[in-house]
């Protein structure tokens, strides 16, 4: 199904500083991408993001994170992107 798409080059991944750890990752592993996935977060405005972390039209969905990944899922995002805000305030080098 997927034979013409090859494997990335682990090998050749360039590491970028992380935002929320002060750490180096690699910008293919499983931590930048999540960095991301916070990055994204912080960037939709507060109604939005609420919609998308809680459901849709303020009423629970069964798309939103919550009930696709849960309710401690959502608490860790909603750390995560406080984290993600107070550090890149601090350093908005780091932001593109």
């Amino acid at each position: 199904m997927f034979s013409n798409r090859t494997p990335r080059d682990l090998a050749g991944s360039a590491p970028v500083r992380s935002v929320l750890t002060g750490e180096l990752i690699s910008n293919v592993s499983e931590e930048f991408r999540h960095e991301r996935e916070v990055e994204f977060l912080c960037s939709l405005s507060p109604d939005c993001l609420e919609d998308i972390l809680t459901g849709f039209g303020r009423r629970a969905s069964h798309r939103s994170i919550t009930a696709i990944r849960g309710p401690a899922e959502v608490r860790y995002l909603r750390s995560q992107i406080n984290l993600f805000r107070i550090r890149s305030d601090a350093v908005p080098a780091l932001i593109r």
